[in-house]
């Protein structure tokens, strides 16, 4: 009975990816950007009710979501839209960050280990 159960679980997994991915294609989801952009318009568009029909989508409760996920979605959004407007200064921070840390790094490796010989010091007396 256990094999056949889990059968029936694979062929449920298997079914909705499958389902998912002829969905999409019918779409024109995985079409070169043109046909991208509009089967997210088409996607976008698509109410409860058109995909699962009115008798389920009026037993879904509506889908709410608190403030922080929004205003962090929002702060995340406006960050990645900076980033690829200055990509170009990024860039440089990165680099020069980089640069930084390999000429300080006997420093800061001589610094760090005297800090750790000296709490081996302290927690032995």
């Amino acid at each position: 009975m256990g094999k056949i159960t889990t059968l029936v679980g694979w062929g449920t997994r298997f079914g909705a990816v499958g389902g998912t991915v002829y969905l999409f294609n019918s779409i024109g989801t995985f079409g070169d950007v043109k046909q991208g952009e509009a089967a997210l318009r088409k996607i976008e568009s698509l109410s409860m009710e058109q995909v699962v029909g009115k008798e389920i989508a009026d037993q879904v409760p509506a889908i709410e979501f608190p403030q922080e996920i929004t205003t962090t979605y929002d702060t995340v959004t406006n960050w990645s839209q900076d980033v690829a407007k200055n990509f170009p200064e990024h860039w440089n921070g990165g680099v020069k960050t980089s640069i930084s840390a390999l000429i300080n790094l006997p420093d800061n490796t001589k610094y760090y280990c005297n800090s750790a010989v000296e709490e081996i010091k302290k927690n032995i007396n």
